[in-house]
């Protein structure tokens, strides 16, 4: 027997006490629903009566946390890597976000909370006081999407909540600015913002003024201020930067956190003391391991120097006035460069360049920023945690390079496309060892300029003039160029490459026709033939994937041409770091000098016998060629990893070597007091009291 399907007709066709029954029970749900309402109602305005001008906070910050969730679940939606993660650390992730997030609720309602406690019910109402809790609220409510929206791209740049970067947003205005005019559609951005935070204003407005307008004892205020205040109290002794480790993922663990605490964090231990947050060892092992690691065989230590690496370095090369052209390319990383395994045809000049000299394919950044590149290369001194040397106090009398050259008679010329402001590189490059400074404003009429200065080729058109200039002087020079085109908004002049687009690789193929460029030009002149040229990246494209130390991120290209045609086309792969750019240009150019650098000349060094140290954040590491990787951390703790170069993965270790820790100790310990003690100089007394001897 076939169905009859059942259609809306025969609902007529059904007996009446069918359908009474479903009405009578269709009635009864909503007689439920309403009595519940009006239950709630009747509590909320219970609640609101008893707590008067406290409603309004307590509202505040249910959005507070509500926008502080919704942008987390973004991050984690869109950056973390879900299938990595079990669920309890994915639960983890909100837990802990949750305690972070409540926490700043709580001070991010602090002062309308005093407002509200000592300001009397008369006072409160008047109109002076409605017209300021007005634009207090419409601020709230402003801010709260604004710093959402722009945590969510500071987390797209760096894959970090607010940092120590995140001040650079502050302090340097006019780059950042306008790079982010240039990079994103702020226009747009901001009409969200202000559509999400007026509509939130106009929509609770009048129910607040209704709210501080019900009069409260001062004893009920005050008890409810001292619970907040005790409630901030308590999770504050129980948070620290530490509960955000749920897991080993480095992306997880950043959506955990929460970027305003991040923001004061490390605008708090932006300087702190290396002696009292890390391990440390005793002075006498610091001096033992650090002069095992460092002082070779042949080198002339000066007893009584109070710098104990201070010494003489023999290369046992004769001199050599080379001149020396240091090129660091912006964001340059190992994985954009054709030769080092990259597919996408990015560096064609690159690649041919690499046919005329020695390409070292083992080398590591030591940090993610630039400021952090010109500080290694230029005093070969190991990173202290979280912001440059440049930007540091005691940076005005430090022993860079440029020193060493200048004691040879060389001329020493610092050359940027961007401001010499930004990340103190004016003032520390002048007083530290250059006699000649070019920057943006020196630059006429440039071909392209955008957020971060004047594009690669402007750079290198005036490069070569001024080289030309230093050749005419009769004296060898040194001279450092820094390029800042590869870099967001990712732009540059039309008609380059085919590419139009503003994207990282299209700006990395611009930065590469500007090389190619230059190395054009600069064969046709007169000191060419004399000159090394070193083309090196400062430091990878950003900070990316799960890892504690995003090594694909640090991983650089370093290439050497030397006079002559040395080593054409040959491959280094000891392993090194940009501490040991100075040390090995300075083996090339022969004879003994001066040094306190912790680098090496890496074509000395036996492959077994490599190390690179880097930074990343508050945390340091030491990485030796067994691919063992030491960790030192803000609270004295320390991992130790083992590096796997084919998918650069960090693996951690069940307990860490203690012979390598405290080499690491050694030298970021002994950086830091070298550093602010001021004893990053060679000890000229010593050199000035012996030559009294002789006499």
């Amino acid at each position: 027997m076939s169905k009859v399907p059942f259609t809306t007709d025969q609902t007529m066709n059904l007996p009446e006490t069918v359908t009474e029954a479903s009405q009578e029970s269709n009635v009864a749900v909503c007689r439920t629903g309403t009595r519940f309402l009006f239950l709630l109602k009747r509590c909320y305005t219970a609640i609101a009566t008893w707590s008067g001008r406290y409603t309004v906070l307590a509202i505040i910050f249910a959005i507070t946390l509500f926008c502080l969730l919704v942008l987390r679940i973004a991050m984690v939606l869109t950056y973390a890597d879900l299938q990595k993660l079990t669920f309890a650390q994915e639960l983890s992730v909100f837990l802990v976000g949750l305690q972070y997030d409540v926490l700043v609720a709580l001070c991010f309602i602090i002062p309308q909370l005093t407002h509200f406690t000592f300001l009397s019910n008369r006072r409160i109402t008047s109109r002076f006081n409605r017209s300021l809790l007005d634009l207090s609220w419409m601020i709230t409510f402003l801010f709260l999407p604004f710093i959402c929206i722009a945590e969510f791209i500071f987390f797209d740049e760096f894959q970090s909540r607010l940092n120590y970067i995140a001040f650079e947003y502050i302090v340097y205005p006019q780059e950042v600015c306008c790079n982010i005019w240039e990079s994103y559609p702020i226009v747009e951005l901001l009409t969200v913002v202000g559509l999400i935070g007026s509509s939130c204003w106009f929509l609770l407005r009048k129910h607040f003024q209704n709210g501080i307008a019900t009069p409260l004892p001062f004893r009920r205020r005050f008890s409810l201020f001292a619970l907040v205040l005790t409630g901030i109290a308590v999770l504050w002794s129980v948070t620290s930067a530490g509960s955000r480790q749920v897991c080993r993922d480095r992306v997880a663990n950043e959506c955990s956190w929460n970027g305003l605490y991040s923001f004061v964090y490390y605008g708090w231990t932006c300087h702190f003391d290396f002696n009292k947050n890390y391990l440390t060892l005793e002075s006498e092992e610091v001096k033992q391991r650090l002069q095992e690691q460092i002082v070779e065989t042949g080198d002339d230590l000066k007893s009584g120097s109070r710098n104990p690496v201070d010494r003489m370095v023999a290369t046992g090369q004769p001199q050599k006035n080379y001149n020396v052209v240091l090129i660091l390319e912006e964001s340059l990383g190992s994985d954009f460069i054709g030769v080092l395994g990259d597919k996408r045809g990015l560096t064609p000049h690159f690649d041919e360049l690499s046919k005329q000299g020695l390409l070292f394919d083992n080398m590591y950044a030591t940090g993610n920023r630039t400021a952090r590149a010109l500080e290694a290369v230029m005093t070969s001194m190991p990173p202290i945690p979280t912001e440059s040397i440049l930007k540091r106090d005691h940076s005005e009398r430090v022993y860079t390079l440029a020193n060493v050259l200048a004691s040879r008679g060389y001329e020493r010329l610092f050359m940027t496309g961007g401001r010499g402001l930004f990340d103190g590189v004016r003032s520390f490059m002048n007083a530290n060892g250059f006699n000649h400074f070019i920057e943006q404003s020196d630059f006429r009429d440039p071909v392209f300029a955008n957020a971060w200065g004047v594009s690669d080729e402007d750079l290198f058109r005036k490069a070569l003039k001024e080289l030309d200039k230093l050749q005419v002087t009769g004296r060898p020079f040194f001279a450092t160029l820094l390029t800042v085109s590869n870099h967001r908004p990712y732009t540059y002049p039309e008609g380059r490459i085919l590419e139009t687009e503003q994207t990282r690789n299209n700006a990395v193929k611009y930065a590469d026709w500007a090389l190619g460029y230059f190395f054009r030009e600069a064969q046709s002149h007169e000191f060419y033939e004399n000159t090394i040229f070193v083309v090196m990246g400062d430091h990878g494209a950003r900070v990316t994937g799960s890892q504690l130390f995003p090594m694909s991120s640090y991983r650089v290209p370093v290439l050497m041409i030397q006079p002559d045609g040395t080593r054409q086309g040959e491959r280094c792969s000891t392993l090194g770091c940009s501490l040991d750019i100075a040390p090995t240009i300075m083996a090339r150019l022969g004879s003994d000098y001066r040094s306190v650098f912790f680098g090496y000349d890496v074509l000395r060094r036996k492959p077994g016998q490599g190390r690179a140290i880097m930074q990343h954040n508050h945390d340091v590491a030491l990485l030796d060629s067994e691919n063992r990787m030491v960790v030192l951390g803000f609270g004295q703790s320390v991992e130790e990893f083992e590096l796997n170069r084919v998918n650069h993965q960090l693996d951690q270790q069940a307990s860490p070597n203690q012979d390598m820790v405290h080499n690491a100790i050694a030298l970021f310990q002994s950086a830091y007091e070298l550093y602010y003690s001021d004893r990053w100089f060679p000890d000229l007394k010593i050199t000035r009291l012996q030559k009294d001897d002789r006499i």
